[in-house]
Formats: structure tokens, C-alpha cells, sequence
């Protein structure tokens, strides 16, 4: 189930609560493809939805290294990359040192601001690849005329790589999962995304994908067969897509790759704050 692999789980009591909320979730089989299911819901689905939210954002935000607010300047860009920028094109650790930026092993801090920040940056490296930006793409380690030699899927990968480096762990598994699905977008994609729906989306998937990692650490209650645990999981993408869909996102066009970085940790702090809060 999602991205868990072998981790067992962080076992405090507010993941717990999530669990539990998880598990009250009615058990369905998905009746479609890709992210159009579920249907609409009723009111009862809408509370135990709400329910569960509420508790995944309050156990993020307790994880969160950050403590669910990113530095007021924001982070540097060296904090946020995995190789070291002026190594040849970000490849390889040539002319630099590789500093793991991500979650390193079971007894690090969770990074789920800083998390949205690094999947920022490879976002931003896919648009200002579309748009033919050296300059951004410097900021990155990354050489426009190199990525320019490499088929699209291959673009993308370079970039993921460049920027998030290996998933060592399953939160980092994660966020590769979550940034793929929208660099992907800008690059492969014949209408790339506008940039603030797709650095909405971003965030979305990526509470979505970590919650997953800690969700999918133990078996839900009652048997459920995997078609049921899918259907719930699209139940709950759907439904956090419902409730951040009208998240402001600020104009980022003319965004330093710095910049929309932190905007990213912003509009993720905002995220957990708004499923923490019970609609009226």
C-alpha cells in the first residue's frame, strides 16, 4: 500500500489517531481509472473524511522538523539540493561533495515543509526547461543545452536527480513519487500545467503520498483486500484535493527558483493548517 516499502511505522499516538480515522473510512472498490474516482460523497463520508484529514495534517505537523512554518527567509538553495551546484551539470558529485538533504534513516525529523521546498525546486527546474531559462537552470546545477540533447523521460529523470538525488528512505520514495507526477507534467504533457495549479498540486500530492508512507505501515483494520485499501486511498486523495483546491497560490512567474521554493513551504504550511481546521 502507497510508498511504505518495509518502514514500520513512527507508532506515536497522534499517527494512531490517523490510523483509526483511516480505518472508519467505508471500504469500496475503485470503480475507474487515474484520479477521477471517487463520486461524490455523502455527508456522513464527508465527516469521517474530514476526520482523518484533520488527523494526518495534525501528525505532519507534529513530525515536521520545521514544526509546519519554513524559515522566514526561506531555505538556501544548497540546503534544498542533492548535488552540488557547478559539478559539471549536477551529475555525479564531480567538483563537490553530495550532502543528503532529505530524510536520512529512521531517527531523523520528518521534513515535510522542507520536503515541498526541494520538490519546488525540481518543478521549477522542469519549467525553466520548457521556457529555454539557463540562468534558472544554474541555479540548479542543471545545463540547458545539455537536457536539451535528452529525450523528455529522460529530462525528467535527470532533473529528479539532480535535485531530490536516491530515495533512501520512504518518505524521500515519496516525494520523488510526488514531484515526478508534475515535472512529468511540465515536460511530457502537450499543454504543460499553469504554474500555480501546478505548485498546488505539488502540495497536494505530496501530504498525500507522505501520509501513505505512514498509512500504509500497518494493515488497516477489518481485512481489507487491496482493491478496498485503493479505493480508500483515492477516497482520500480526492477529498484532499476538494478541500486545498482553492488554496492561494501567488502569481509565480517571474518567481526566483529561491523564491518559488518558498512559496511552495508556504502554501504547505497553509495546507496543514486548513485541514487541521474543521469546515463550518
Amino acid at each position: 500500500m502507497g510508498t511504505s516499502g518495509s518502514y514500520g511505522g513512527s507508532g506515536s499516538a497522534d499517527w494512531k489517531h490517523a490510523h483509526d480515522a483511516f480505518d472508519a473510512l467505508p471500504s469500496s472498490s475503485p470503480s475507474g481509472t487515474g484520479h477521477q474516482y471517487p463520486p461524490d460523497t455523502t455527508d456522513g463520508q464527508q465527516q469521517l473524511l474530514d476526520n482523518l484529514v484533520s488527523a494526518l495534517s495534525t501528525a505532519l505537523h507534529k513530525d515536521d522538523a520545521d514544526h509546519g512554518s519554513p524559515p522566514a527567509t526561506g531555505y538556501p538553495l544548497s540546503a534544498l539540493l542533492s548535488s552540488p551546484r557547478g559539478s559539471g551539470g549536477g551529475g555525479g558529485g564531480v567538483g563537490g561533495t553530495r550532502v543528503p538533504t532529505g530524510r536520512a534513516g529512521a531517527g531523523s525529523r520528518r521534513q515535510v515543509i522542507k520536503g515541498s521546498a526541494r520538490g519546488a525546486a525540481a518543478l521549477a527546474g522542469a519549467y525553466a526547461l520548457r521556457n529555454g531559462d539557463a540562468a534558472r537552470l544554474q541555479e540548479l546545477g542543471l545545463d540547458l543545452t545539455e537536457l536539451r540533447s535528452l529525450r523528455p523521460l529522460a529530462q525528467v529523470s535527470r532533473i529528479l536527480q539532480a535535485v531530490l538525488g536516491d530515495a533512501g528512505h520512504p518518505d524521500e520514495a515519496a516525494l520523488r513519487k510526488a514531484a515526478t507526477r508534475y515535472v512529468k507534467a511540465v515536460l511530457v504533457d502537450p499543454e504543460p500545467p499553469v504554474q500555480q495549479d501546478a505548485l498546488r498540486g505539488l502540495v497536494i500530492e505530496w501530504i498525500y503520498e507522505l501520509s501513505l508512507v505512514e498509512l500504509g505501515s500497518q494493515k488497516a483494520e477489518g481485512n481489507l483486500t487491496a482493491q478496498e485499501a485503493i479505493g480508500k486511498q483515492r477516497l482520500v486523495r480526492s477529498w484532499l484535493e476538494r478541500r486545498l483546491k482553492q488554496i492561494d497560490v501567488p502569481d509565480t512567474r517571474s518567481m526566483t527558483v529561491r523564491e518559488f521554493t518558498a512559496t511552495a513551504a508556504e502554501v504547505t504550511g497553509e495546507a496543514l493548517r486548513m485541514l487541521r481546521a474543521q469546515r463550518s
